[in-house]
């Protein structure tokens, strides 16, 4: 009779313990810092002077959706520098890295300057830009 209890007892525990571990191994394991890692870009004009655009964008070509933090869409953060997505959106993202259309216009010419980041998240530490200019130039 206890033997039947104990064999049931592992079991159940066995069963458990795996459960647990697939969920957790979903992204593995990895230490982490807790350095908060915001990825920003920069609009100037043809002799360096930062620009304050009109219509800042930032769209994930995956998902179809902004990337831009809700802490940000208000504007730059200072004169030509906005920000394209911090660690709060990391789950928006790929492992791997995914392809952000960056958009903006000169309040001057009208023109709008586009750029492509690769921005990657998902089950790295933190988001992080794996390729793409951090200037956009106006002519």
């Amino acid at each position: 009779m206890i033997f039947k209890r104990l064999a049931v007892l592992v079991l159940i525990t066995g069963f458990f313990s795996c459960h647990k571990a697939k969920e957790q191994a979903a992204c593995g394991t990895q230490a982490c810092t807790q350095i908060f890692t915001k990825i920003g870009v920069n609009f100037a004009d043809i002799n360096g002077s930062p620009v304050n655009v009109k219509n800042f964008s930032a769209i994930n070509q995956r998902t179809k959706l902004s990337t831009v933090p809700i802490s940000a869409v208000d504007g730059p953060v200072q004169t030509g520098v906005y920000i394209v997505t911090d660690d709060n959106g990391k789950a928006n993202f790929s492992t791997e890295g995914d392809e952000v259309i960056i958009s903006g216009t000169s309040p001057t010419t009208n023109v709008t300057k586009t750029i492509t980041f690769k921005i990657s998240g998902g089950c790295n530490c933190h988001v992080e830009k794996v390729s793409g200019e951090s200037t956009v130039v106006f002519d």
